[in-house]
Parts: C-alpha cells; sequence; structure tokens
C-alpha cells in the first residue's frame, strides 16, 4: 500500500515536471520570445512592416498557455513586460543659454514596441537601459539652448519645459532610428525629473529678482505720480473754470446790486434828512446785534436819535417827504 502511493506521488511529480519543462505562460501585460539554441525565428511583417499575428515566428504575443517542442535548456523562453519602462538619469550640471548654472535630472518613459528587434539586439531590459542613458545625456544639450527663465519662472506662460521635453524626445527617438539594426524600444515620454539651482545660480536669482521688485515698485511709482499730476491739473482746471463762473455771477450780482441801489439813491436825494435817519437807525440795528457798547451818546453821530427822539426827527423829515411825494407825482 505504501509503495503504490509512493508510485502515485512520485508519478505526479514526474507530471508537473515535464509540464513545467515543456510548457510555458504569457501573461496578459506580456510578450515572449521562444528560442532554440538561443536563437529565434523571425515572424514574417505586412506591408507596413508590423508583425502579422497569424505567423509571429518565434513570438509569442497573446496571452495564454504554450508548450515547448524540445525542454530546456534547449528551448528557452525570454519574457518582456508591455508596460511603460522608467529609467532615469544622474543629475548633471548644465549652463542655460544666459550663462546660469543648473542641475537636472532627466527621465525616459519608453516600451518595447518589436519584441524580436529587441531580443536580438539588446536581450534583457538591463542593457536597454545601458545603451539610453548615453543617449539621455546627449539630449540634454536641447535644454543648454534655452534661457533660464524659460526654465524657472512664476509665470507660467513663459515656462518651455513643455517644449523642451518634445524636443528632447524627438532627439531621442532619431537618434534610436539612427542605429542599425534597431533596439525594437519606443520611446513615449523624456521630461525633466528634478531641476536643482546651485548656491551660485540661487543668488544671482535672488539679485535678479530684487532687481525686478525695484523695477516694478519704481514704475508704479512713477504711475502714481503720473496720476497724481494728471487729477491736479484736472482739480486746477476745474477750480478755474468755478471760480471764472463764480467771480461772473458775483459780478452780475454786484451789477444788480449797483442798479438797485442806484434808484435808492436818487429817492435818498429827494430828501437827504430821511436818508439819514435811516442809516442812523440801521447803524444802532447793527450795534445791537453785535454787542453791548457803553459811549457817550454826545461824541456818537447815530445816538441823536434818542437823543432828540424818534418822533421829532420823523416830524422834520414828513413835510420834505410829502413835498418830495408830490413832486414825483407830478
Amino acid at each position: 500500500m505504501r509503495n503504490r502511493v509512493s508510485i502515485i506521488v512520485a508519478f505526479i511529480l514526474a507530471i508537473v515536471f515535464v509540464l513545467f519543462m515543456m510548457t510555458f505562460q504569457v501573461r496578459y501585460d506580456e510578450v515572449a520570445v521562444l528560442t532554440t539554441f538561443d536563437r529565434a525565428d523571425e515572424p514574417v511583417r505586412n506591408a507596413d512592416g508590423q508583425i502579422d499575428p497569424d505567423n509571429p515566428g518565434s513570438l509569442r504575443l497573446k496571452p495564454g498557455l504554450y508548450f515547448k517542442t524540445l525542454p530546456w535548456p534547449i528551448q528557452k523562453v525570454e519574457t518582456y513586460s508591455k508596460r511603460l519602462h522608467l529609467l532615469e538619469d544622474q543629475l548633471e550640471e548644465l549652463q542655460t543659454a544666459d550663462g546660469y548654472a543648473i542641475i537636472v535630472r532627466t527621465f525616459v518613459g519608453w516600451r518595447i514596441e518589436d519584441p524580436y528587434a529587441f531580443f536580438r539586439t539588446l536581450k534583457n531590459v538591463p542593457t536597454a537601459e545601458k545603451q539610453l542613458q548615453p543617449l539621455m545625456r546627449d539630449i540634454k544639450g536641447v535644454i543648454s539652448a534655452y534661457r533660464f527663465d524659460e526654465l524657472v519662472n512664476t509665470d507660467a506662460s513663459k515656462l518651455k519645459l513643455s517644449e523642451i521635453e518634445q524636443k528632447c524626445a524627438d532627439q531621442l527617438r532619431e537618434q534610436l532610428a539612427r542605429i542599425q539594426p534597431g533596439y525594437g524600444i519606443q520611446v513615449e515620454q523624456v521630461g525633466i525629473r528634478r531641476l536643482i539651482l546651485p548656491e551660485q545660480t540661487t543668488e544671482k536669482v535672488f539679485e535678479r529678482m530684487r532687481a525686478t521688485r525695484e523695477r516694478m515698485a519704481e514704475k508704479a511709482r512713477a504711475e502714481g505720480a503720473a496720476e497724481a499730476a494728471t487729477i491736479k491739473s484736472e482739480a486746477e482746471s476745474a477750480q478755474q473754470i468755478i471760480l471764472a463762473f463764480a467771480n461772473r455771477k458775483a459780478e452780475e450780482i454786484r451789477s444788480i446790486g449797483r442798479n438797485e441801489a442806484a434808484g435808492y439813491y436818487k429817492v435818498f436825494d429827494q430828501d437827504e434828512d430821511l436818508a439819514i435817519f435811516l442809516d442812523k437807525i440801521r447803524a444802532l440795528k447793527n450795534l445791537a446785534n453785535n454787542g453791548t457798547f457803553v459811549i457817550e451818546s454826545d461824541t456818537f453821530t447815530p445816538f441823536d436819535v434818542l437823543m432828540n427822539g424818534p418822533q421829532q426827527q420823523l416830524q422834520q423829515a414828513q413835510p420834505q417827504t410829502e413835498d418830495a411825494v408830490r413832486a414825483s407825482s407830478r
């Protein structure tokens, strides 16, 4: 009984081992290259250069379980991920077009576009990254062609990072296209991972920012002075207009007053004593309104009205007034 169990277990293990040696699995995010003695059959390509899915050669493009015709190590399987690979370069100091020193780290996002060409030239991902690193250093010359304010600026409209990254990606694609045979790599994106300012550059940036702020402040002061001068000029102009209008109006009022006063003077000329009497009465009213005065009556002319009595003076002035009225009626 024990021997039978051992035989069954051994048989199962043998089947598992054979399956392991003769089968392999390709996941949905992978492609595989089945090699025989480390050689792979080239796939058939259509007129556009694309791999024909019906004649993939040694490639296994669809996910699933596949069988080998010969066991390992005669036949081997190289699997490659379809996902995006990210490669970062080392920090490197560059100089911008306007003389500023910057430290830049770039990155490349790439994927395997042609598994057969990739296997034939590079074999694996670490080898591919070694080949890409010197090309990444070459494309940093694109960054040096731009000014510092196009890389670092508080105004987003003046930044040209997207343009720089696009030019770097185009240049890297051109470099890969010139390599024969091709690597089978497709560059998806090139970007600036990190940008650091050395101490000397930081001091220059602060000085430049300070100078910019001073220019802005001077411009604001100049604009304020100009606006103040404009407001003052407008106010003075308005003042002149108002004063001219007021002077004209006052002259009109004085002219009307003189005309009216001339009529009163003609009446007063007819009876001077009555005019003098009324003038004294008005003087007394003004004194009463302005305060209390203690003055000798015989030294101040208006008080003779009080000494002689208003009725007496009115009686003296009345005949003359009536004569003047009768003369005017004739």
